[in-house]
């Protein structure tokens, strides 16, 4: 498997990052091939959406927001559109708020102060899963390609761990997710619940790749990883609260440390 990153120029707000994007594809590559799979940082995705606020424009701020921002200690004209754009205020500690956003969980809904200008902050993409089939539609109809898929992809941390890894927050022309249930181990024994995250896998090998800071590489092409192509993928990465580990486990240490206190 082969990864390229893509140096594109400094994209700024409402810019038109299709455009760009192919010109950079045809300026370094000539041309996407088929079984490529296009990565792309949400951050200029959603710059080119016009998705940067200017902190000073976030004058009517809730009490909520308040009293978030002096119990972690945050701009609560930050913390105010941390509430807006979660669906659920989970908890928090200094400097962050842990939200639910569009089915994951992510840390102050995605909003990110790095790289955004001075004051400024910018927002995740709007209409994630619309974005990625359009982006992925232009693409593979500008290289006429049949098998191509595309990730948008952000970065996470883990529990219990130090750092960053790369995550796909929206797929598009590949199956996602691999379930390897029913197949048998080295010892013949069918496994019970292992499902491969190969569009998480195929995101934290372009971490490597996609710049965080100043190098301007927010695209990175993924040349032949083994995935099965698809329009229609069967599984999808989203899973509901009640069935994930961690989100059942934390909700129990929290009851019983609130019935302790």
């Amino acid at each position: 498997m082969e990864l390229i990153s893509l140096k594109l120029p400094l994209i700024k707000k409402w810019n038109p990052l299709s455009q760009i994007l192919v010109k950079a594809i045809k300026d370094n590559l000539n041309s996407l091939e088929e079984g490529d799979i296009v990565v792309i940082a949400e951050k200029v995705i959603a710059t080119s959406q016009g998705r940067v606020v200017n902190l000073d424009d976030v004058t009517n701020i809730s009490s909520k927001a308040k009293d978030l921002a002096n119990k972690y200690d945050m701009d609560p004209r930050y913390v105010e559109l941390i509430i807006k754009e979660a669906s659920m205020i989970l908890g928090g500690m200094t400097h962050v708020i842990l939200t639910k956003v569009n089915d994951f969980l992510i840390a102050n809904s995605g909003i990110d102060q790095s790289n955004a200008g001075p004051n400024q902050v910018v927002l995740l993409p709007e209409k994630l899963q619309e974005t990625v089939k359009n982006y992925r539609e232009n693409l593979r109809e500008t290289f006429n390609l049949k098998d191509f898929g595309l990730i948008i992809s952000d970065s996470r941390v883990q529990p219990l761990r130090k750092g960053t890894i790369g995550i796909a927050i929206a797929t598009a022309g590949f199956e996602p997710i691999e379930d390897l249930r029913g197949t048998p181990d080295l010892f013949n024994r069918p496994l019970e619940i292992t499902m491969r995250a190969i569009a998480d896998d195929l995101a934290s090998a372009a971490q490597f790749l996609l710049s965080e800071a100043n190098q301007q590489t927010p695209v990175v092409v993924i040349r032949g990883a083994k995935v099965k192509f698809t329009d229609n993928p069967v599984l999808t990465p989203e899973m509901a609260p009640e069935e994930c580990l961690y989100m059942n486990i934390f909700s129990k240490y929290l009851l019983r440390k609130k019935k302790e206190s």
